[in-house]
């Protein structure tokens, strides 16, 4: 948020991929944080927090998974998303556990690819999602993984790959059994989606706030760990006996004498 806030209220013209919508997209995000914020301060935000980010190709049902589970089944988004826009899950099973994810819905058009790596910073997850009747959204899955690990700033973003638009048996190009080999390959959860099952989103998001946690704890212990043995180091030097070490004694003496000069 601190990158947006800092960022010129004009695009240069240099920038041939980012035309007038771009920095329209540009101002309604600024004002979707501001408005962000202001929810924020005026309530009691779980203890825990975690950014998700949504990346995929245009058209695939990114903002339709989204808003759906947010609004109910009958939303229908009627234009295609500009820059990125964002919404907040409190997800957990008890108050005290909750975790309010803000999950960013990313725009997917070739067009606004250059503003996406600002949204991808320090994502504690990712959902990069494809339609299964469409091969070519399949196939993009690696630029946009590759886009996560150049720009996200951390190797311990938990990845979900989910495959939308099932109930369209009859126009899909992108079987069940690819979508599991290629999760396994990018070290991702798989997922697939229909209009037929509008609460498994609900159980997606519930398992990402377990694996953010789970994350964040492992991470936590590794630093302890880290500085453990920092100290134990400090310790063991401070404790060694140099005047055993005939070698060391000298280099001793030695210094002792040219500083008296």
């Amino acid at each position: 948020m601190e990158v947006l806030r800092q960022m010129p209220h004009q695009i240069p013209s240099s920038s041939s991929s980012c035309d007038l919508k771009s920095i329209y997209a540009l101002e309604k995000v600024r004002e979707a944080i501001k408005d962000h914020e202001q929810t924020i301060a005026t309530s009691t935000a779980p203890k825990h927090k975690a950014k998700v980010v949504v990346l995929g190709d245009s058209g695939v049902g990114k903002t339709s998974i989204i808003y759906r589970h947010r609004y109910g089944a009958h939303y229908r988004p009627v234009n295609a998303t500009i820059g990125a826009s964002f919404v907040s899950f409190d997800v957990g099973p008890v108050q005290d556990d909750l975790v309010r994810l803000q999950v960013w819905d990313t725009a997917g058009q070739e067009r606004f690819r250059c503003m996406v790596p600002m949204y991808m910073r320090n994502a504690d997850a990712a959902l990069i999602v494809y339609d299964v009747t469409n091969r070519d959204s399949f196939d993009d899955v690696h630029r946009w993984i590759n886009d996560l690990g150049r720009s996200s700033g951390t190797e311990e973003a938990n990845v979900y790959l989910i495959g939308n638009k099932t109930d369209l048996v009859d126009k899909r190009e992108v079987s069940e059994t690819e979508g599991k080999a290629l999760a396994a390959k990018i070290n991702a959860k798989f997922y697939e989606l229909s209009n037929d099952q509008p609460n498994l989103f609900a159980a997606i998001l519930s398992e990402l706030s377990e694996d953010v946690l789970l994350s964040r704890q492992r991470h936590s212990e590794k630093t302890e760990e880290a500085l453990s043995m920092r100290k134990d180091k400090i310790s063991l030097d401070n404790e060694t006996n140099f005047g055993e070490n005939p070698t060391i004694s000298l280099k001793i003496r030695r210094s002792k004498c040219c500083s008296m000069m």
